[in-house]
């Protein structure tokens, strides 16, 4: 979960539209829906693969209004409100049948840049799992390395994906989007000095609350790009209600809060999820080539 954490809160930073974050992360809802049919194809994967392969209307199906809401936990006239703004932007349309990314913005300089760098972040990802022991799943599944241009945009959909599904999964699990980004930045600045540290010394189980940083309301506010009285009022309440814990120099997320029965469920959904990110990744030659690439690399690039 830890590695997972400073993969969302990457993504979010590199998406390269929206005004703020809800804003990014309503645009994400609805690109991940108009291209749910691709994820779930690996022939489609393979034919919108590379960063050239745009995929066309046709294949990008619409989403409705509700349903971005639902997905995001923001409030449907928020969300309405944000959507109509996009649009006149050009970022996204709307229509009758529900709201669709444009091919323009799709195709544009920024979103080919925010692709490379997703393709670059899943790659830190993997062998930051795979250093750690964490795919027994996929130990015994090896493929061929994939051939021809690397499939950017195919590692970007699944990545995007993972961020889709978790953003969704932390808001059913603590209640609403604002607290779950605020929890998700504090649990990185307390536990991301551990990161090129084998899990195995860290802890055997939930990081102890003596390992954690505590982070400070300007960082995290600097890292969501919130305002710090928005970041310093919703701390003050997950103190209050016993999530957080206060220390010298900032808050750390308490790991009484991590215990209970529905964040537990929540490390196991991401689990899953990120399983669901990594198995097309395997089957279209994507880890095999990283192996290859990694295996070559000095041990001092690996970190």
């Amino acid at each position: 979960m830890r590695a997972s954490n400073a993969l969302l809160l990457d993504l979010l930073a590199e998406i390269a539209f929206g005004e703020d974050p809800l804003d990014r992360i309503i645009l994400v809802t609805i690109a991940q829906a108009n291209v749910l049919a691709l994820t779930t194809d690996l022939a489609q994967l393979r034919r919108y693969g590379a960063l050239d392969d745009v995929p066309p209307n046709e294949v990008r199906h619409p989403i409705s209004i509700s349903t971005v809401s639902v997905q995001t936990g923001i409030a449907f006239e928020t969300v309405r409100r944000r959507i109509r703004h996009l649009n006149t932007l050009g970022l996204c349309e709307a229509g009758p049948e529900g709201v669709r990314i444009t091919s323009h913005m799709v195709a544009r300089a920024e979103n080919l840049a925010m692709l490379n760098k997703t393709y670059a972040l899943v790659r830190t990802l993997y062998l930051r799992l795979k250093a750690n022991d964490c795919l027994g799943e996929l130990a015994d599944r090896t493929m061929p390395p994939f051939a021809g241009e690397p499939p950017v945009r195919a590692v970007s959909l699944l990545a995007f994906g993972h961020f889709q599904r978790m953003i969704a999964g932390l808001v059913r699990a603590i209640g609403d989007l604002t607290s779950a980004l605020i929890l998700l930045a504090t649990l990185r600045e307390n536990s991301e000095h551990t990161a090129e540290l084998p899990s195995v010394i860290v802890s055997t189980g939930l990081m102890p609350d003596d390992l954690k940083v505590p982070a400070s309301v300007a960082t995290i506010a600097a890292v969501l790009e919130f305002s710090e009285s928005t970041v310093g009022r919703r701390l003050t309440r997950l103190v209050r209600e016993g999530r957080c814990l206060k220390r010298k120099g900032g808050v750390i997320v308490a790991t009484a809060y991590v215990q209970r029965p529905e964040i537990m469920a929540l490390l196991e959904f991401n689990y899953t999820s990120l399983l669901r990110l990594l198995e097309p990744l395997q089957q279209l030659g994507v880890l095999s080539a990283w192996d290859a690439e990694s295996d070559a690399e000095p041990a001092s690039l690996l970190s």
